[in-house]
């Protein structure tokens, strides 16, 4: 903990709160010499999230909207989030429940939906395991054959990893390749060739989570944002409410005092 605020002390508020993350995460790692310590956590609602699958696979077919429901479905999934809270659990069935019914606080979905309906390639940014089960539902809407999905390089939080897609089946669906990112986010200094030549190449980014949206709003390019907001601080940031969905695209974002981060950033 001393290690840690001390490092706080020097780091740049005008970072984004993932890349202190990044360094708090690696000395975890290397103090305690447990490379992945959510892991239990990860499998728990990796399991979780397949045993709900068949289910809302075929609520998807059957809904009147397969669209909708789908993005729906992989909105209530970025609920699995042990960054952001859920020590005491997560109701994933009740937050899918939820975001079946909500009116989205932000609602760029139209958008989403004509420019998925031209793009010739999509990249993926996922976010957390577990949610990525749910992410295969809207995965398949789009059209699998032009998604790649990239997660995290290296086990942070409970994140989704090479090894966690494998668990959660993704890479079955569609491509899957390591970003490069070793924080809980897709900070571009920090990934890979690989990665950047297809962020910078595909037709449409969609971004996971709030990790992602910390380390990209301000990013120059084409970028739909999905996610929950779950902390204080990105609700006051996007002005929404604690614990509203969004779908929103970047090209809305002058409109949105987003970061740099603040002091009390979680």
């Amino acid at each position: 903990m001393r290690e840690t605020l001390e490092n706080l002390s020097r780091f740049d508020y005008g970072h984004a709160p993932p890349l202190m993350a990044m360094e708090m995460y690696a000395q975890i790692r290397e103090r305690s010499g447990i490379l992945d310590p959510y892991a239990e956590i990860k499998r728990h609602y990796t399991e979780l999230a397949v045993q709900f699958l068949p289910q809302l696979k075929t609520l998807t077919r059957e809904s009147g909207d397969a669209f909708d429901t789908a993005l729906r479905i992989a909105l209530a999934g970025n609920i699995i989030d042990f960054g952001a809270g859920g020590r005491d659990g997560l109701d994933v069935e009740a937050t899918i429940r939820r975001a079946l019914e909500a009116q989205l606080s932000i609602d760029h979905t139209h958008a989403l939906r004509e420019r998925l309906e031209r793009a010739r390639s999509v990249l993926y940014l996922c976010d957390n395991a577990g949610e990525i089960v749910l992410d295969r539902i809207f995965i398949e809407v789009i059209g699998p054959e032009k998604v790649i999905c990239a997660v995290r390089d290296k086990p942070v939080i409970n994140d989704a990893t090479l090894a966690d897609a494998h668990k959660a089946g993704l890479d079955t669906l569609c491509r899957v390749i390591s970003s490069g990112s070793p924080a809980p986010g897709t900070p571009l200094q920090h990934c890979t060739e690989e990665f950047l030549a297809l962020y910078h190449s595909a037709d449409l980014v969609i971004s996971k989570g709030q990790g992602n949206f910390e380390t990209l709003s301000q990013a120059d390019r084409d970028i739909f944002f999905l996610l929950i907001a779950k902390c204080p601080v990105i609700s006051r940031e996007i002005g929404v409410a604690l614990g509203s969905f969004v779908v929103l695209h970047a090209g809305t974002l002058s409109r949105v005092r987003v970061l740099p981060s603040a002091p009390d950033a979680h």
